[in-house]
Formats: structure tokens, sequence, C-alpha cells
């Protein structure tokens, strides 16, 4: 995972360098993945958030991953009829940022 984050703070940095409010966005990989890497994973952002001091969105497809009716078939996308929710996860943390 040390990948991982670094790169998820390169982006921070150089998006706070150019002068970009961040709103990190976590995600969470299929349990698929095995349990101890999927939770290894989903724990890089909460972390990165607390370092950098970002509001965070725990996890972007919060009302929509296990509703089927709005995924991709490949399991892992949101299709259109997903995006709404989408959308009502991120803006109470993005709209803040943007007053």
């Amino acid at each position: 995972m040390t990948a991982t984050r670094a790169n998820l703070e390169k982006m921070v940095q150089l998006a706070r360098d150019a002068g970009a409010r961040v709103l990190l966005l976590g995600i969470k990989i299929p349990p698929n993945y095995g349990q101890r890497y999927a939770d290894s994973f989903a724990g890089v952002f909460p972390e990165v958030a607390k370092e950098f001091q970002l509001p965070l969105v725990p996890f972007l497809l919060q009302d929509v991953a296990l509703d089927r009716a709005l995924m991709q078939d490949d399991g892992l996308h949101p299709n259109a009829a997903g995006e709404p929710r989408v959308l009502d996860t991120v803006w109470k943390y993005l709209k803040p940022l943007l007053d």
C-alpha cells in the first residue's frame, strides 16, 4: 500500500500547490482482493485525509455499490441511474468548499 499512499499524497500536494481546495473521495475495493488487502486499501484514504487535514467522503459509492440496479455489469462502476446518488453522497462535502 506504500505506492498507493505515496501517489495519493503526491496528488494532494500537487493539487494544493496549484491552489486547489482538495476533497478526498474514499473508495473500497471488492472483497475478492482479500479482506486484509481491502481493509488496508480503504484505510489509506482516512489516513491521508488526517495527515493533510482534508475533508473526506468516506466511501464514494456509499448508497450505490450494493444496489445492482445502480451498477454497471462489471459490478465496479455506477451506471447512469446510480450517478445521482453519487452526487448526493459527494455534494454535502463539496458544497462547503465552494462557498
